[in-house]
C-alpha cells in the first residue's frame, strides 16, 4: 500500500470493516483488522496520529469482548 492509498476514506472504510466484525462477534478478526489499520496509519501518517490510537483502542476493545465471551461460554 502506498501513501496515496491510505486516504481518509480508506481509513474510514477499514475502520467500518473492523467494527462490523466486532458487531458480528468475530473478535479475533476485528482485533486483527484494527491492529493492521493502526500500524498502517502509523507508517503513513506518523506514530502519534489520533486515528492510530482509535484503531489500537479497537484492538483492546475486541480482545476484551472476546475474553468476556469466552468466559461466558466456559461458565455456560
Amino acid at each position: 500500500m502506498s501513501y496515496e492509498d491510505l486516504t481518509e476514506a480508506e481509513v474510514e472504510r477499514r475502520m467500518a470493516d473492523a467494527a462490523q466484525a466486532e458487531q458480528e462477534e468475530r473478535f479475533r478478526a476485528a482485533a486483527r483488522l484494527y491492529q493492521d489499520l493502526g500500524k498502517d496509519i502509523q507508517t503513513h501518517h506518523g506514530r502519534f496520529d489520533a486515528r492510530a490510537l482509535d484503531a489500537f483502542e479497537g484492538v483492546a476493545r475486541a480482545i476484551g469482548k472476546g475474553a468476556d465471551a469466552a468466559k461466558g461460554q466456559a461458565a455456560g
